[in-house]
């Protein structure tokens, strides 16, 4: 190929480089440059030239290796980071391919390298333009997804690197060429069925879940009245008890009938029902519903539970199934963690401003919690096994919501969690 008739080691380096940086985009980590990972991608592009002299053209494949690893080290998934590490590897064979087909178009000589860098940095700024102004994801939520798209890809990066190592030829270069741009078609429009069919999927739950939502809103209704009518029943029997005190002007009998069975029901009545008493305030039904089975069993767990909301909630800018999922989870996670504790406590409030809404959970810790990230991998929990899905689960619905970000914080001795629902533009 007429790469490596030009200036071999300064485009390996550029090759090399550009891997990281589409790494570094696909992930949207444009801000964060550690000392670590500056110095293993660097390390990498040193050692490319050394790598390409001794295995020639199959030296693209131990240096995409390395840049899996170095993806693996930001996601921790080893599906994504192979996923990854294929995508940027294939996108930069098609980068050289086009290169060499522009340049023998125009009869170009020694020109690949300005070629081959100005594409690799129009492509690289088109993405991240996309990225900035979309929530595309190169890889799928689904893992089984992931490997299966990832094994494919490595079929066709294998066949591409095989085939370039015995026969070097324009016609072989040019019929790559359309086999990759084939095989993107395709995944494109797969991803596009895919997305119409889950999205259909989501609709329909969302559906089940309204008149799932609708029918407990309908029981919690009728157990609030059912309490009412008991306590209107206990409300008149006490009466009927002082007024026989007060009739004999038993006093003191009056005062130890008040301590003790008056006054503690008077505070239960306070910290479980005006704790709460913000709820009424909540008019989306699948969120009041959530929001007080939840709270409600903490209280009956013995934890204290506070719910703050000043304005009246009248609806939520995002799909409802979504955050009733998101919730359930954020709070059960918040209940797990401080039951069976004397001190427990759960505090949650819902603010809204003129452009999100925001849902706040937090509650004490009394143990030391591991790195966040860790907590989010699948099947990771400090609860025992068979446990972790909640969070990773978390992650996956706030991601596939545009207008969703969670914030996971460990304020001293407090375990924060903030869901922001943006509303839509008017």
């Amino acid at each position: 190929m007429t790469a490596l008739m030009q200036s071999e080691t300064l485009i390996v380096f550029v090759q090399t480089g550009v891997l990281f940086l589409f790494v570094k985009s696909i992930l949207r980590d444009w801000g964060t440059f550690s000392y670590l990972d500056t110095g293993y991608a660097l390390a990498v592009i040193m050692i490319s030239r050394w790598i390409f002299d001794s295995i020639g053209t199959y030296a693209s494949m131990p240096i995409l290796l390395m840049v899996m690893l170095y993806a693996w080290r930001r996601t921790r998934s080893l599906s994504e980071s192979f996923l990854i590490g294929l995508q940027v590897g294939i996108w930069s064979i098609v980068i050289d391919h086009v290169s060499d087909l522009i340049v023998y178009a125009l009869k170009f000589d020694g020109g690949y390298l300005l070629t081959f860098t100005s594409l690799q940095l129009l492509s690289l700024v088109i993405l991240n333009v996309i990225l900035m102004n979309t929530h595309v994801k190169s890889t799928f939520n689904r893992p089984s997804l992931n490997r299966v798209t990832g094994v494919l890809l490595l079929v066709i990066y294998l066949y591409i690197i095989v085939s370039e190592g015995l026969n070097d030829e324009l016609r072989l270069v040019a019929s790559n060429l359309v086999v990759l741009l084939v095989v993107i078609g395709l995944a494109v429009a797969l991803y596009d069925e895919y997305r119409i069919t889950i999205r259909a999927k989501y609709q329909v739950q969302q559906q089940q879940a309204q008149i799932k939502n609708d029918t407990r809103y309908m029981n919690e209704i009728e157990v609030h009245y059912n309490e009412l009518r008991n306590f209107r029943h206990d409300y008149q029997n006490m009466m009927l008890s002082i007024s026989e005190y007060l009739k004999t002007d038993d006093l003191t009998g009056l005062q130890e009938y008040y301590q003790e069975n008056i006054a503690p029901v008077t505070k239960r009545v306070a910290d479980e029902q005006y704790n709460l008493e913000d709820l009424s305030r909540v008019k989306v039904k699948s969120v009041k519903s959530i929001l007080f089975n939840k709270l409600n069993y903490a209280q009956s767990q013995g934890i204290k539970v506070h719910f703050e909301l000043r304005q009246v909630l009248e609806r939520v800018a995002t799909n409802e199934l979504d955050l009733d999922i998101a919730l359930g989870i954020i709070l059960d996670n918040a209940v797990e963690a401080v039951v069976g504790n004397y001190h427990g406590e759960i505090t949650s409030a819902i603010f809204q401003t003129a452009h999100s809404t925001v849902f706040l959970i937090q509650n004490n810790l009394f143990e030391q919690l591991p790195p966040l990230w860790q907590l989010k991998e699948v099947g990771y929990s400090t609860k025992g096994t068979n446990r972790g899905l909640g969070l990773n689960r978390l992650g996956t619905i706030v991601n596939r919501n545009e207008n969703m970000i969670l914030e996971t914080r460990v304020l001293e001795n407090r375990f924060v969690q903030r869901l922001t629902v943006a509303r839509e533009e008017v």
